[in-house]
């Protein structure tokens, strides 16, 4: 600190005059950047949808630069994944585990940069790291409450591609629906397909020919076309991924969410905290990943019965009581 001294011999001295220093200068914090690879569309009302916005999560509340691919096929995913590490994004998300090989392919060849899987289970390299939404959480909620409101005795669950979320997600539907109703007929089957909205469509009004008052579908994009069974034929849908209740305001009776925005926020700030590592960190029902939608206008006509017995189910969802 400066002080200049005025005197004159013999005189009174004056006070010490600090004189007016530079005021310090923030350094801007180097914020990580962020790319997403997507197996389809961003507006296909569910899986896709749900990552993108976790994408502008991050985007919104770090100020992150940015970046997304749709629509990614295999032959290309190591092309695209290569595409963004070599042109410096810090972290890049491959939203699904069909993005694994190439994940791991690329990550070796780019050690400063931190790959993501979402659902993946292959943290072989220091710099790829697994965020897994609990896909059987979510099957076990749809399948427990269509169990409980079915007045036929029959329900569906169909699947898309047969990849482990999936038939985790349709395995877990069969053990929610035979845990609160043993006696209850699931119908299930695999359309082999996230876009092939007319397959989903003619497997559902099969279920609906055989008796299945509720239908749910775990096919992302694909899953539209059950709903749009479901509303031809006046019977119930049960929403996945994202709230699908204004896709048809007559059927989806409550849409069990995979808040996975959460998720990559959890990412994101384990990341730039510097506590992200090679693992495997599993999100659900407790941490708030897996969740019920609202009602909206069947608020009246899910008997309070059921709301609570679901309300039983997620509970011991949380508190780890229901093993798979």
């Amino acid at each position: 600190m400066l002080f200049t001294v005025v005197g004159c011999g013999g005189g009174d001295a004056e006070e010490p005059v600090e004189e007016p220093g530079e005021e310090p200068v923030e350094e801007p914090m180097d914020v990580p950047s962020v790319a997403l690879l997507l197996p389809g569309p961003i507006n296909d009302m569910g899986w896709n949808a749900s990552a993108y916005s976790g994408l502008k999560l991050i985007e919104d509340n770090y100020g992150a630069d940015v970046s997304y691919t749709e629509s990614v096929g295999q032959s290309d995913m190591e092309e695209v994944f290569r595409s963004y590490a070599s042109i410096g994004y810090d972290m890049i998300f491959g939203h699904g585990s069909q993005f694994t090989d190439a994940a791991v392919a690329v990550a070796a060849e780019f050690p400063d940069t931190m790959f993501i899987l979402v659902n993946g289970n292959a943290p072989t390299e220091p710099n790829l790291a697994c965020v897994q939404v609990a896909d059987e959480q979510q099957g076990f909620l749809m399948g427990a409450f269509a169990a409980l409101m079915t007045e036929t005795g029959t329900i569906g669950v169909i699947g898309g591609q047969e990849i482990p979320p999936i038939t985790n997600a349709v395995a877990g539907f069969i053990a929610g629906a035979e845990y609160v109703a043993p006696d209850v007929e699931v119908l299930s089957s695999m359309t082999g397909s996230f876009d092939d909205v007319n397959a989903a469509k003619e497997t559902a009004l099969a279920f609906i020919d055989s008796g299945a008052d509720y239908v749910g579908a775990i096919a992302n994009q694909a899953g539209l076309g059950s709903i749009e069974a479901c509303e031809e034929r006046g019977v119930y849908a049960i929403g996945a991924n994202q709230d699908q209740f204004d896709i048809s305001p007559d059927s989806v009776v409550v849409s069990v969410l995979k808040e996975v925005p959460i998720a990559f926020d959890f990412a994101y700030k384990t990341f730039i905290d510097g506590n992200l590592k090679a693992e495997v960190y599993r999100l659900g029902v407790k941490e708030g990943v897996v969740f019920f939608s609202s009602y909206h206008d069947f608020e009246d006509f899910v008997p309070q019965e059921v709301k609570d017995r679901m309300a039983e189910v997620e509970a011991e969802l949380s508190a780890g009581n229901i093993e798979f």
